[in-house]
């Protein structure tokens, strides 16, 4: 089952064996070479505290990838804006949009592992302060990505009449100077503000929880049900200029599951298949082989 519209993607964390900067920048440039569309990161600050894990910081690995490859687009999955300075993150995401043509995706969300990306280091932990933050922050992006003067006073947020040039390459859904934007949404959630925040933006990342609290990729039924619930919250988003529906997943290398579950998230609306690789139960020569071998349509190659 092919599907040829859709793009192709691998998310690697910043932990482990994959701590080391060189060693993910090489496999991005093999996953160039190979015809993958995209290869994203974790942002972790830590992960797991019983672990110790080395950590590599996930923007400046992106940055150093995308010096590093012409085609190949790449980014942070997902940025807790929340523990960042927003006006820090949309100068570093400008600079990171002209480096590399126009291929950064800045991933935003509420961030997991609050406990340690947060609590640890005094941080709130809440889920609605980090909502409030998230969502202010993203307003002081796009007020900053403008290039005019831009002046905001909020509850966590201040900026006075500060102007940022240059400004991003490319444009939001209104026309407006920006960086592209995939918004996080976890589902089923008893509060649609995620799914209202990702149809302001360039596309939508959903993340299942199951019955146990863990967050996994949506099954193609789920995906249908999330982009349904979607477009009821925006109803006049123009038809004419993508949206993003990145389809996180897993699947077994070498057993023709990938290519058919790309048609399968295809059929429900996803643009983009992301092979969430896991760490824990795949070797590092399993990922090599997938590398080598291309995403599922390997005929395919991007323009």
């Amino acid at each position: 089952m092919s599907a040829p519209g859709v793009r192709h993607g691998l998310l690697l964390p910043n932990a482990g064996y994959y701590a080391d900067p060189a060693r993910l920048v090489e496999v991005a440039v093999r996953a160039e070479e190979s015809g993958w569309d995209g290869l994203f990161l974790w942002d972790h600050l830590m992960f797991a505290r019983e672990l110790r894990l080395p950590m590599a910081d996930a923007w400046t690995v992106v940055t150093a990838i995308l010096a590093r490859t012409t085609r190949l687009r790449s980014g942070p999955l997902m940025t807790p804006l929340a523990r960042r300075r927003p006006w820090k993150v949309a100068r570093e995401a400008t600079t990171l949009d002209h480096l590399s043509a126009g291929r950064l995706v800045l991933g935003a969300g509420l961030g997991a592992e609050p406990d340690l990306d947060f609590g640890a280091f005094g941080e709130p932990t809440g889920l609605r302060t980090r909502a409030a933050k998230l969502d202010e922050a993203l307003r002081v992006l796009s007020g900053l990505w403008r290039g005019t003067e831009f002046s905001h006073t909020g509850e966590h947020y201040r900026v006075d009449r500060a102007t940022f040039l240059p400004t991003p390459r490319g444009t939001d859904r209104h026309g407006h100077p920006a960086v592209t934007i995939w918004s996080a949404a976890t589902w089923p959630a008893a509060r649609i503000g995620a799914l209202r925040r990702a149809a302001r933006f360039d596309g939508v990342a959903p993340m299942v929880r199951d019955d146990r609290g863990h967050l996994r990729g949506p099954e193609p039924a789920e995906l249908t049900a999330i982009l349904t619930r979607l477009a009821e919250l925006a109803p006049g988003q123009s038809p004419d200029r993508p949206y993003e529906v990145v389809a996180l997943d897993r699947s077994r290398p070498g057993t023709g599951q990938a290519a058919d579950r790309t048609g399968l998230l295809a059929a429900a609306g996803a643009t983009w298949r992301i092979e969430a690789f896991d760490p824990w139960h795949r070797s590092p020569k399993e990922l090599t082989g997938w590398l080598d071998a291309g995403p599922p349509d390997h005929d395919r190659r991007a323009e």
